[in-house]
């Protein structure tokens, strides 16, 4: 009992240190975070405009899928013939670029790598304001864009996540991995604010607009 007694002692040790350095490390409370997170995290659309022509596209060429067979895999299932939905509903903007819906896709049709502009960055970093974004800096996720003549990116859309640090404490891990008493994770909590561009300015507005 005496030895139990004595190894129960040491893991709550090893808990409590575990816990106190895990908080030492953060720059700002987790509720700092979430503050943050929940006035500044979301989406960010610089052209409502786009976005719409988008989604009403996207639906257009879903539906058409649907009913679109092409080569017969068997087992009741068919490849998709995307000619056949390309030619008819083509992912081409009303300005006449062609858009994208993210970066893997660009990236799988050109083989090139995209990452969004230093000036969208800063119109938004301009919002949040540079004492809050330096508190905690949160990912920028490239969402729609369209690729002018010159190969520059006109970003449409983007989120803003922010990210906290969930440690679960525990025994994990096996013999060849090796053990340890804690297991850390990082859990988005940017939520789903909606801002759009107007005017040269961020507005936030309803997530149902």
């Amino acid at each position: 009992m005496k030895f139990i007694g004595i190894i129960l002692l040491l893991l709550t040790s090893i808990f409590l240190i575990a816990c106190s350095a895990n908080q030492a490390s953060n720059k700002i409370s987790n509720s700092e975070l979430e503050n943050l997170a929940s006035k500044y995290g979301g989406g960010y659309i610089f052209n409502q405009k786009f976005v719409d022509e988008i989604e009403k596209r996207e639906a257009e060429r879903k539906e058409l899928r649907k009913n679109t067979r092409g080569k017969d895999l068997g087992g009741g299932l068919y490849a998709v013939n995307t000619k056949v939905v390309d030619e008819k509903f083509p992912q081409i903007l009303s300005n006449g670029k062609k858009y994208y819906e993210n970066s893997t896709d660009y990236e799988n049709q050109t083989g090139k790598k995209v990452k969004i502009p230093a000036e969208y960055k800063e119109k938004v970093i301009n919002f949040i304001g540079i004492d809050n974004y330096n508190k905690s800096r949160p990912g920028f996720d490239l969402g729609y864009f369209c690729i002018d003549k010159d190969d520059n990116i006109e970003v449409i859309d983007m989120t803003v996540d922010y990210y906290i640090t969930k440690t679960d404490y525990g025994l994990y891990g096996d013999e060849g991995m090796g053990f340890s008493f804690k297991k850390s994770r990082y859990v988005n909590i940017s939520g789903d604010n909606k801002f759009i561009l107007t005017n040269g300015k961020f507005e936030r507005v309803s997530k149902d607009k």
